[in-house]
Order: structure tokens, then sequence, then C-alpha cells
């Protein structure tokens, strides 16, 4: 099926308004099985839309708009989609009503109700409104050629109804037997991984598609269910310990493995200031595993509360292995867990020198086993620097928890 997204307004192309609405659509018809060819977004000029209808519903066989439907000047989506099907309309009882009820629902009597909201209430001839109990404006749905179209309001929790409400289920799922399987890695580079995957020999028949966010990869298999199935076994053979499991994201997974093990986590940081502790508490029933994190950003701090020796400090720097090693072991020591992970580096802009240039960070992992270190040089501006670190620290304690 193939299925195209219309989003119009001005303010999308201003910069002034992100197009959530594409991203959202696409996704819930991803879940289904279905795929968006093309996203077309155009401003609020009348020919413009009509160019765009004309386009589309001569190619795909299932248009979704999203934008133009309130009662001011500029909302003309349904008059292009009018002029393109070549169609009148017919004043809405049902819809008027609504309308009707939604004002005096806020204490204004039906002779104020703003008569440009009378737009609101016309249904294409030949279509039908998709009425809406979250807002004034309904959905309208009209066949156009081969081509059925759905029009949504651009307000996100009206579209949002709508989709869910109607759309969706006016589609289904996609016929056939395809599914999409995802797998997640973390700190490995695209390339690097392409060349595993490659490597794994994916059945042509499965798609394979690549998505990066931050240090994370989402590799999405798609295709016949039996073979995707079976390149995702392979997949995950050959990434070994760099794929995350059936986990949403990096710090799940590492509150996973602890939890596997029976371990108990804490933290020290420095450089990232509680961004760690604050990736690791977003996720829901971390309190089972994560005892805790000490912001260690002055080095008094260090050694007051870590009991980092000051001759550590004071012959290797704040920013060091010995350092990052003291530091997790005195977290380990202080929270009472099991494994604790230290961050301690140089986030910028400024602060760097030769020998420890701005995106040096040392981690340090001290757990059942010992205590081991490991320094990073990463690149990029001071939030990501901090980001990445994170993603390291939680990365070291996810591989000490699965060795």
């Amino acid at each position: 099926m193939h299925i195209e997204l219309l989003t119009i307004g001005d303010e999308l192309l201003d910069g002034m308004t992100v197009n959530s609405n594409a991203g959202h659509i696409g996704r819930a018809l991803d879940a289904l099985g279905h795929r968006v060819m093309r996203v077309t977004t155009v401003r609020d000029i009348p020919a413009e839309i009509e160019w765009a209808f004309r386009a589309i519903t001569a190619r795909a066989d299932v248009c979704i708009t999203s934008g133009g439907l309130g009662p001011t000047v500029d909302d003309m989506t349904v008059d292009g989609l009018m002029a393109v099907a070549g169609v009148g309309f017919t004043h809405d009882d049902v819809a008027w009503a609504n309308i009707v009820r939604r004002y005096a629902d806020r204490g204004v009597a039906l002779q104020d109700i703003p008569p440009q909201n009378i737009r609101q209430a016309r249904r294409p001839d030949g279509g039908e409104l998709l009425y809406s109990e979250v807002g004034t404006a309904p959905g309208v749905a009209l066949t156009v050629g081969r081509c059925r179209v759905f029009c949504t309001p651009g307000v996100p929790r009206e579209m949002k109804w709508q989709l869910e409400r109607y759309i969706l289920p006016a589609l289904g799922p996609s016929p056939g037997d395809w599914i999409r399987r995802i797998v997640r890695i973390a700190l490995v580079g695209e390339s690097s991984a392409e060349v595993k995957v490659l490597a794994a020999a994916v059945p042509t028949e499965v798609e394979v598609g690549w998505r990066a966010i931050d240090s994370e990869i989402e590799i999405k298999l798609r295709g016949p269910a039996e073979a995707v199935l079976a390149a995702e076994q392979q997949v995950r053979a050959a990434l070994a310990d760099e794929q995350i499991g059936e986990h949403p994201d990096l710090a799940t997974a590492t509150l996973a493995a602890c939890r596997a093990r029976g371990w108990h986590l804490g933290a020290a940081e420095s450089c990232t200031g509680g961004e760690l502790g604050g990736a690791i508490t977003n996720v829901p029933g971390s309190s089972e595993v994560f005892n805790g994190s000490i912001v260690a950003y002055a080095n008094t701090v260090k050694m007051g509360v870590l009991g980092v020796d000051p001759a550590i400090i004071e012959t290797y720097g704040a920013v060091s292995e010995p350092c990052a090693a003291a530091m997790a072991e005195g977290a380990r020591r202080a929270l009472g867990v099991d494994i604790a992970v230290s961050i301690t580096g140089i986030a910028g802009p400024g602060g760097g020198s030769p020998e420890k240039p701005v995106g040096t960070v040392c981690f340090g992992f001290a757990g059942p086993d010992g205590t081991r270190t490991e320094t990073r040089w990463l690149r990029g501006d001071r939030a990501l620097v901090r980001r990445y670190a994170v993603a390291f620290a939680l990365n070291g304690v996810r591989r000490h928890a699965l060795a």
C-alpha cells in the first residue's frame, strides 16, 4: 500500500514548529507494518495545497494530512481537497452541534460563537466527517480517484486522537506476514556495525534500516516473518554483547544486567554533574538496583566524601585514571553497593591542556573482582561530551555485569 503524508502550515516551513505530527503518524503506521513513502509539506497557500493534493492522489493509495482544519481564513485544507475532487459541501448538523456543545462547556452562548467556526461543519460531498471529542475541528475522509484521503487537525492532541480512533482501524495491519524487529547497539559506529551485519548474511528479502540516536543505534529488520526472525538471531550473534537485547535503551539494559547478577549499583560523578544518576533513575524500577550517585564536582568533595587521597590529585590530577579508580572505590564503600562507576573529565569548553584536551574523560569501575579504569577522548560540545560520558559509564557497567 502506497501511503503518503501531507503536512500543511506556514509555521512548519518557517521553523517555528517542529513537524512532530509526521513523525508520530509514521511510527504508528510502521507499527502496523505500513510504510510512509513520502512526506510533503506546504504553506497555507490554496494553490500549493491543491498542487499537493493533485500530485499525491495521482500516485498514492492513502493520503493522511495534518493541519489546516481550523476556523480561520488560512485554514484551507478542506477547500483544497474539494477543489481537487471537484465536489461541493453540505452543512453537517452533527459537527455543528459538537462545536456548539464545546463552546457551551466554556460558557459561550450560541449567539456568541464566532461565525468563522461554521466552516468546520462543512462535509465534502461524497465524504464523511471524523467527529472529534477533543477539539472543534472534525477530520475529513474522502476518496479521490484511487486514493483515500484522511485529513486531521494540526493540533497534536487532536491529530493523535483521530488517528487512533478512525484512521489506524480503517487501514488495519499490513497484509501478509511482514514484521519488523529492532536490534539496538551501543557505542559502535554505523559503518563498523554494518560490516558485522553484512557478515551475518541477512537474507535478501529482509530490509535493513539504520537510525543513530547519540551513542546508540537502532538496526531495523523488516520483511517476511520467518526470514526476519532468522535474520534477527544472526545479527544478534554477530554483534554479540554490543547489542543491548530487547531493552529500549542503554540505561535499562545496564540495570537489567545488574539485576540478573543480583548487584546493587552506585556512582560517583564529576564532569557529568548528576546526569548519570538522572539517566538511571529515569528508568522505572531503577530503585531495585540503584543506590545512588555522589556528585563530587569539587576536589574537596572527592577527597572528603569519597576518600580520594590528596596525593593522587596532586600527582596525577583530578582527571586521571588513578583518581577515577579511587572515586569508584570510595563510592562503592559509601553507598554499600556491589559495583560502582566513576566519571571524571574535562567537558569544556575550557579547562583543557595539550596533555589532557577537552573531551578527556576517565572512568573507574569498582566491583567484586577489583577495580579497572579506562580513558576516552570524546569529541563534541560540552553537552555531547557529558552525554557520551554517561553512555560509556553505563556500557562499562553493563559489560562488567555480563562478563
